[in-house]
């Protein structure tokens, strides 16, 4: 007989006007369902028992030695159905998540079946049935199994460029997916790569503001991460990539060329070290060239104060980053450098005569 079968109960359960298939059952008759239920629990018979004890559990006002052993009849029977429906399909336990058994077995059973959604290649229904019962049972307590779902299924989606009904794209499922993780499940230990899926996606998109934002999230919440260094070392080169021109920001570029350093410091030897290095010169080069800008604006606008100031900081940076047609540009901004003054002819004490 299939498993389904066992359930046709349970789904009269969730209508609102449902029958009593065991006869009325209230405080008075309690007592006597649950020695019945018990009696299926022995027998091996979880499916029956969970029927009994679902009308039970309906009954209010019931006395405190009824009640718990009732719980107690619960979580035996659930842990055997739960056995049973080791290898059934997601549907079968969705049927006793939509029962009215206590939440902590409605909630096992909704992210058992989000957990086999996904085993059954059904990501974005996982995902879907994990925000359900969040939404119907919140505080479950099958939150490290909700996580590890989303994580599995969001990192899966975020990294599948395919499209599927034609005109809809797993990516964004994923960001989605992803997104909802790394704020309701911020102890999921995938949060960090996440963070950093989330960065790149955003990166790819053109969001910089947004893919800042998740690496600074990544290094503020989870420092010590393995994905650290890497987001610590995207995070100056995003800001790069932000400033559409260099002389919009050049504070940008200071904070970036400073994170750059630090990060060098921090991680000597790293495999990333020659790329920081680059970004380095990448930064220096950007900063001298505002400051040339800058310097061919004063002197445009007849400002030789701002003029000197900019180019003379350009030069200086120039010289130190190797950067020949920069300096030399610098140079003539500044004006041709002022030649070693000595003494004058007439100042100039004549020649010593020889004895």
């Amino acid at each position: 007989m299939r498993l389904s079968l066992l359930w046709l109960a349970l789904l009269g359960l969730s209508s609102g006007c449902r029958s009593h298939p065991f006869g009325e059952v209230d405080r008075a008759t309690s007592g006597t369902h649950l020695d019945q239920a018990e009696a299926d629990v022995r027998a091996g018979n979880h499916a029956r028992a969970l029927e009994r004890l679902a009308e039970v559990h309906e009954v209010e006002g019931l006395e405190p030695d009824l009640r718990a052993r009732e719980e107690r009849l619960i979580d035996e029977a659930a842990r055997g159905q739960f056995a049973l429906l080791a290898e059934a399909s997601s549907d079968e336990l969705m049927d006793l998540f939509d029962s009215k058994l206590p939440e902590r077995v409605r909630a096992r059973a909704g992210i058992l079946a989000a957990d086999r959604m996904l085993a059954e290649g059904r990501r974005i229904t996982a995902v879907r049935q994990v925000k359900k019962v969040d939404e119907k049972l919140p505080g479950h307590p099958e939150r490290v199994l909700a996580g590890d779902v989303l994580a599995r299924a969001g990192l899966s989606l975020i990294q599948d460029d395919r499209r599927y009904n034609l005109l809809f794209h797993y990516r964004p499922r994923g960001v989605q997916a992803l997104e909802y993780m790394v704020v309701h499940y911020p102890l999921e230990p995938r949060c960090p790569q996440a963070y950093f899926a989330l960065s790149e996606v955003y990166e790819r998109d053109g969001d910089f503001d947004q893919a800042i934002d998740r690496s600074e999230e990544l290094l503020l919440y989870h420092p010590e991460s393995a994905y650290a260094p890497a987001a610590s070392a995207r995070l100056p080169y995003l800001r790069l990539c932000r400033l559409g021109r260099d002389d919009y920001d050049r504070g940008e570029l200071l904070r970036a060329r400073g994170e750059l350093a630090a990060w060098l410091e921090s991680y000597p030897g790293h495999e990333l070290a020659g790329w920081v290095g680059d970004l380095v010169h990448e930064c220096q080069t950007r900063l001298v060239r505002s400051d040339l800008y800058l310097a061919g604006y004063y002197e445009r606008t007849r400002t030789p104060a701002g003029q000197h100031l900019h180019a003379a900081r350009a030069h200086s940076l120039a010289l130190e980053a190797g950067l020949e047609e920069e300096a030399a540009a610098a140079q003539r901004l500044l004006g041709p450098p002022e030649r070693e003054s000595g003494p004058s002819p007439e100042t100039a004490a004549p020649p010593t005569e020889r004895p």
